[in-house]
């Protein structure tokens, strides 16, 4: 009887104190609200992209910030295990990258499995309490957390690994690193995050930043464009 009477009762608790609350949120990517945990090289901000906060907020969504996947799996903020090939070639670890890198891949899905379940659950209690969740924003050229556009991770590599370090700015990372190794598919924590919400069948639209604009100073709007795609269709 009890179980039977609970929801009747929370909508009464609700009804009598409605509140403000637009009951629609935007999941977005970690490091649109804190650059600190960006690529080294890669952050264009001190803090967040205040452009993505103020067009979100202005349209009324409450912003959810995802984990950064990357600061979990690849050794902290400044992602440490992901730096050990940086300017590797000629010693001892250049031989063994391709090895390294499998490795590498295994331990990242491991992680982004465990975190995608954990979103995943975040999104069912947002809608299980009657919160619409509009959207998931992702990093467009992230190998972790792209949605239509990623990062050859092998290429990317070996860019890296054959520049020396005296050599190696941002423009080499950005330009040559990051977007000359660009190619169409989605990074791995969101290709993790769509198998768990196909697994509780949710579907979410999925916006994506145009990282390539934000590194070149160029401004987009992230809720213009019709979304690419829809995570756990």
């Amino acid at each position: 009887m009890e179980a039977r009477q609970q929801p009747t009762r929370v909508r009464l608790l609700l009804n009598r104190l409605r509140d403000e609350r637009g009951r629609r949120i935007v999941f977005v990517s970690h490091c649109l609200l804190n650059e600190n945990t960006r690529y080294t090289g890669g952050a264009t901000r001190r803090g967040a992209i205040a452009e993505v906060v103020e067009e979100l907020v202005g349209a009324g969504y409450g912003i959810h910030q995802l984990p950064c996947p990357e600061r979990l799996a690849w050794g902290g903020a400044l992602k440490r295990h992901s730096l050990l090939l940086y300017g590797s070639k000629g010693g001892a670890l250049y031989p063994l990258r391709g090895a390294l890198l499998l490795g590498f891949l295994g331990w990242t899905r491991l992680v982004y499995w465990r975190l995608a379940r954990q979103v995943a659950r975040d999104v069912a209690d947002y809608e299980r309490s009657g919160i619409a969740v509009a959207g998931i924003v992702g990093i467009g050229a992230s190998p972790s957390c792209g949605i239509t556009t990623t990062l050859d991770l092998r290429a990317s590599l070996d860019v890296v690994a054959a520049c020396p370090v005296a050599a190696l700015t941002r423009d080499v990372m950005n330009e040559q690193a990051v977007l000359g190794c660009r190619r169409a598919g989605e990074g791995l924590f969101m290709r993790a995050l769509d198998r768990e919400l196909r697994r509780r069948r949710l579907t979410v639209p999925a916006l994506e930043h145009d990282l390539a604009a934000e590194l070149r100073g160029e401004r987009k709007s992230v809720l213009s464009s019709p979304p690419p795609r829809t995570l756990g269709a």
